[in-house]
Parts: C-alpha cells; sequence; structure tokens
C-alpha cells in the first residue's frame, strides 16, 4: 500500500512538473507572448505605473482639507495678534491713566498749582488720545469705534458708551466673532486739557476718582484681551496640527496605493495560478 501511494505522488508531482515546463515553453519560447512576459520579468517597467484614481482622489481630498486647515489657523494666529495689539495699547492708556491720577491728587492735596499741573495733564491726555485714535491692525480700527464702519470686515453695535466693533474671524467651515470694544466714548472725550479737570481742589479730587475707575476698567479690558489672545493661540496651534495630520493621511494613502500596469497584474495572475517561475528571492 504505501509502494502505491509513493507511486501515485510520484506520477502526480511528474504531471504538474510536465504541465508547468509546457506552459512554460508556451508563454516564453518565440512567442510574442513570451516575449513580452520576459519583457515584463526581466525589464524595468518602461512606462510609468498607473495610479489607483479612487485613491488619488482620496489624497487630492485630504491635501484639500489640509490646506483648508492651515489657513484657518493663519486666520485665527492674525485674530491673535489683533487681541495682543489690544492689549498692549491698554496697557499704555492704562499707566497714562495712573499718571493723571497723580497729578489729580497732587492738586486735590494742594502740593501742585493747577498753572503747574495743566501742561502735563494735558500731554498724558493728549497722548492718550493719540493711542486711541492709531491702534489699528492691518487698517482695523481697534479702539475707536466711531471708525469701525469705515472698515468693510467689521459690523458695530451700540451707540455711545455702548458702542462696540465685532470682526468675523474664518476658521475653516466656520468662525467666530472678535468683539472690540470703543475707547473713544468712554475715555477719548472724558477728560479735557485740565482747566475744568483740576480747576480747583474739588474738581482735582473728582477727577482722581474718575480716573481710578477708568483705570479699574481698563485694566479688566487689558486682562480680558490677554486672556482671549492665550486661547486663539491655542486655537490656531489646534488646526496647524489637524493640517499636518491630513498631510500625513494623504502621504500614508499615496504610498498605500497599488500602482501596478494592468499587464503587471496580469502576469502576477498567471504566475500565481501556474507556480512561481521566477526566483523572487534573488
Amino acid at each position: 500500500m504505501a509502494d502505491r501511494n509513493l507511486q501515485s505522488f510520484i506520477v502526480d508531482y511528474s504531471l504538474q512538473l510536465l504541465q508547468q515546463d509546457m506552459l512554460t515553453n508556451s508563454l516564453f519560447m518565440g512567442s510574442a507572448t513570451g516575449k513580452t512576459l520576459r519583457d515584463l520579468v526581466l525589464k524595468e517597467a518602461s512606462v510609468p505605473l498607473r495610479t489607483d484614481p479612487t485613491a488619488k482622489a482620496l489624497s487630492g481630498t485630504l491635501r484639500a482639507d489640509a490646506g483648508m486647515l492651515r489657513q484657518a489657523s493663519k486666520n485665527v494666529a492674525e485674530a491673535q495678534s489683533i487681541m495682543d495689539t489690544g492689549a498692549s495699547a491698554m496697557n499704555s492708556i492704562k499707566d497714562i491713566l495712573a499718571d493723571m491720577k497723580d497729578i489729580a491728587d497732587e492738586v486735590a492735596a494742594g502740593t501742585m498749582t493747577t498753572a503747574n499741573a495743566k501742561p502735563l495733564y494735558k500731554s498724558l491726555r493728549d497722548e492718550m488720545r493719540g493711542i486711541i485714535s492709531s491702534t489699528s491692525y492691518n487698517g482695523i480700527p481697534l479702539l475707536e469705534g466711531t471708525n469701525c464702519g469705515t472698515y468693510s470686515r467689521m459690523a458695530t453695535s451700540g451707540s455711545g458708551t455702548t458702542l462696540s466693533g465685532s470682526l468675523r474671524i474664518q476658521s475653516g467651515s466656520d468662525g467666530f466673532d472678535l468683539a472690540l470694544l470703543d475707547m473713544k466714548s468712554d475715555l477719548y472725550n472724558a477728560y479735557d486739557d485740565g482747566t475744568a479737570d483740576l480747576a480747583n481742589a474739588a474738581a482735582a479730587a473728582a477727577t482722581a476718582t474718575r480716573l481710578s475707575t477708568d483705570s479699574t476698567t481698563v485694566t479688566t479690558i487689558a486682562d480680558l484681551y490677554a486672556g482671549r489672545s492665550s486661547s486663539i493661540a491655542g486655537h490656531s496651534a489646534a488646526l496647524a496640527k489637524q493640517a499636518d495630520i491630513m498631510d500625513a493621511a494623504a502621504i500614508v494613502r499615496e504610498r498605500g496605493n497599488d500602482g501596478r500596469t494592468t499587464e503587471e497584474l496580469l502576469l502576477d495572475l498567471i504566475l500565481r495560478a501556474s507556480g512561481t517561475l521566477v526566483d523572487e528571492n534573488g
């Protein structure tokens, strides 16, 4: 029985070798098909590998999304710069108000005359007005709400001491509004050149109290702007990170693409069906 099984195995295996040898001779010896297959196996491809259009489309979509996110990151970074500029200006105004209060306190205490205090007081007031009027970012007025309407992307709301501007920041497929408070009504026109504000001790004391209140308000706004800047910075960084992830995903998608030609796929099918005819291990 063992001898018969061995004989049967030898016969079957010999037939398989014969069939493979016949297929080898048919495909590789002299025919046009054989030449084509030999060229495919032994030569480098003379034409560029084709790409899977579906994979290409997917990688293109990923890159487009990455580009949108990267632009959104830049937009949000600009919003951060706006907040930083506003916070810096408000801190400068806070320091000016503190100096104006010191002068008013001196007049109220009788240690400085109105005549001596007035030019110093007026100089500080004019400096504050200059900051309010000139603080801007790429043409966007940040502290003077009455000028907000001159900028096409800025919307205004309220009036008088409650006037504020709103700037739309595009962030990907969505966005957010950046609120900017008007300082002209609250500060620009709130103080004179010292003629009335420092007219006498009583007037100077009242002015000092008003300056103290305004200084607290300005400090609060400066802190709010600084905090907003910090949160916006995190938003910008997150968008940039998402863009990097999208780009990496696109690269992985392209590398994973089967770029073999139709002829190479056909040859692979033949080889898998009949057995390997070449040594793939070199």
